[in-house]
């Protein structure tokens, strides 16, 4: 997934398949922030799998690796994270 990402520049990831868990990994994460922001835009990140054990990623790795810039949706519950103070749900 990485080495596409870093080749095609997309603007939003779409977790579907519960395989594997943690599949958007801090480094794909950064690289599509990088471009995004590069445009102007702000990255979509949608793990939508289910149960949260086959997550594409938590909120909080998400709003981490992305500087709370993502705009972050999953199929699991994940509670509030806070990054520098501001919270995200």
């Amino acid at each position: 997934l990485f080495s596409t990402v870093e080749k095609v520049k997309p603007t939003i990831l779409l977790g579907l398949a519960g395989r594997p868990a943690g599949l958007f990994t801090e480094a794909t994460i950064k690289t599509m922030c990088k471009d995004c922001t590069e445009s102007g835009l702000r990255p979509i990140i949608m793990a939508l799998s289910n149960p949260t054990s086959k997550s594409e990623c938590t909120a909080e790795q998400a709003y981490q690796w992305s500087g709370g810039r993502a705009i972050f949706a999953s199929g699991s519950p994940f509670g509030p994270v806070t990054i520098n103070g501001k919270i995200h749900v």
